[in-house]
This record gives C-alpha cells, sequence and structure tokens, in this order.
C-alpha cells in the first residue's frame, strides 16, 4: 500500500547507522585536533594608525592616495615604506610583503566628502616578538609617510603669517618714525610725510587682512585631524591558542557529523529510495 514518507522513517535509518555517524564525527574531531597540533603556530600582531586629515595651503580639506581608503593601502605597502620598515626591523623586505595586510574601512559618510580614515596594519610571523617589532616599525613609518604634507602645509602657513607679522610691525614703526618727524617738518618735507604717512596706512590696512586670514588658516590647520599612532601592538594573538583548537575541533566533528549522515543513507537507503524499489 502507498502511504507518505514522515521524518520518523528518516530517523529509523539514522538511528540504524547512529554508531557510524557518531565514530565518523569522533574521528574527524580527532584529526582535526592533530592537525592544530602539527600546523606550525603562527602570531599576529596588531597596531592601528589615523591617517589624518589633509588640507590645501588655504585650510581646505582634500582626500589623497595616503589618506582615501581606496588607494591608501596600495600606497602603504610601497617599496619605500617597506624598505624602511625591514631596515629597522631587521627582517626581509619580502618578509614583510607576503605577511602584512592592511584593513582601511572607510567611514560612514565618506563617499559624500573627505573623511579621516584609520589603518589597521597587521603582521603575521612565527616568532611573536618579530611579529610585534614589525608591526610597530610599520605604524611608525605610515606615520612619517602621512604627516609629511601635513607638515608641510602646516610649514607653509605658519611661515605666511609669520612674515604678515614681521610686516604689520615695519609698518607700525614707520608710522612711529613719520608722526615724530611730521611736527618739525617744513612745507615741501611735510607734504612728503603725509604722502608717506598715507601709503603706510594703507599698507598696513592691507597687511593686517593678510594676517587676519593667515591666522585664521594656522588655526584650522592645528584643529583638523591630525595623523597619529591609535594604538601599537600590544602582545600577539596565536593561532594555537585554546579558542581557535576548539574551533577548529568543533568545525571538524560537525564536517565528520555530516559525513556520517550521508554515508549512513548510502549504505542503508534512504526511505524515499526504498519506497521506489518497492
Amino acid at each position: 500500500m502507498d502511504r507518505e514518507l514522515t521524518l520518523r522513517d528518516y530517523g529509523r535509518v539514522l538511528w540504524s547507522g547512529r554508531w557510524l555517524i557518531v565514530a565518523t564525527a569522533l574521528a574527524a574531531a580527532a584529526v582535526g585536533l592533530i592537525l592544530t597540533f602539527a600546523r606550525p603556530t603562527e602570531y599576529t600582531s596588531t597596531a592601528r594608525v589615523a591617517l589624518g586629515q589633509p588640507t590645501t595651503s588655504s585650510g581646505v580639506p582634500v582626500q589623497t592616495f595616503t589618506t582615501n581608503p581606496s588607494t591608501a593601502a596600495g600606497v602603504l605597502t610601497g617599496d619605500d615604506i617597506v624598505a624602511a620598515v625591514a631596515r629597522r626591523a631587521g627582517v626581509s623586505e619580502k618578509r614583510i610583503r607576503d605577511n602584512v595586510s592592511f584593513s582601511i574601512p572607510r567611514s560612514p559618510g565618506a563617499s559624500a566628502g573627505n573623511q579621516p580614515a584609520v589603518a589597521e596594519i597587521s603582521f603575521t610571523d612565527g616568532n611573536s616578538r618579530t611579529a610585534q617589532r614589525v608591526v610597530d616599525a610599520y605604524a611608525d613609518a605610515v606615520l612619517a609617510k602621512v604627516s609629511a604634507p601635513y607638515a608641510e602645509v602646516l610649514r607653509v602657513s605658519v611661515a605666511r603669517r609669520d612674515a604678515d607679522r614681521a610686516r604689520q610691525q615695519q609698518l607700525l614703526a614707520q608710522l612711529q618714525e613719520y608722526a615724530k618727524q611730521l611736527p618739525g617738518a617744513g612745507a615741501s618735507d611735510r607734504i612728503t610725510l603725509q604722502s608717506l604717512l598715507f601709503s603706510a596706512q594703507s599698507q598696513l590696512q592691507t597687511v593686517q587682512l593678510d594676517l587676519a586670514d593667515a591666522e585664521l588658516i594656522v588655526a584650522k590647520a592645528l584643529q583638523i585631524e591630525q595623523p597619529q599612532i591609535i594604538a601599537k601592538s600590544n602582545g600577539a594573538t596565536s593561532s594555537s591558542s585554546v579558542g581557535k583548537r576548539g574551533r577548529t575541533v568543533v568545525l571538524a566533528a560537525i564536517i565528520g557529523l555530516l559525513l556520517g549522515i550521508v554515508v549512513t543513507f548510502v549504505w542503508r537507503g534512504s526511505p524515499a529510495g526504498r519506497a521506489a524499489k518497492d
């Protein structure tokens, strides 16, 4: 007689091969545990660097190759930085290239404007001290790279402000000197001094406006997000930690369990297959 297959039918097949399923799961877990001990231990250290917010000489925020999340990783793994890190950490450039990784997530709203980004630098090595030494050296090299444009803009802005300050003091001194000479001057000299006095006052007004702009630009440059190291490596995480070994064993056991179920249905035959055969 025809009848509908139920979960109980499939459960009977699984129950009949329960020892095979359990044995397969345990065997897979044992293999996973052995592999965790057989695989060489690796250590990963991480550092984070704020890439800052570059500006033009007039204080307008801009995006550069070293701060744009889409291009920063490529620039910050360039030959100049890798070579500098290799010299400082005492390891080969190839070793650095093969084991360093960058994560530079885009800040919310970054697509609509310039947003400062944070680079997370990770380095993996068989030696925990080497992993920490390399990632710290890399953080220093990245900071030096991204700080150079910021420092140059700030230097130019401060130089312009200082020049305007010096010019203001010079004009004030001239005005005082002309004012002293004016009372005792003759008629022709008085006309000349008045002309010089008027010219100096006009120049002073222009310089004061320029100085106000320069002061504002310097203030903006000091207030924007400056490049900085947020965190250097604080130890190294091991690939053979208890937690990671446990996850590997559990994953292997699950794979073994599924494999045991498949083998049981192949060996015992599924209820649907039996019904079709009957």
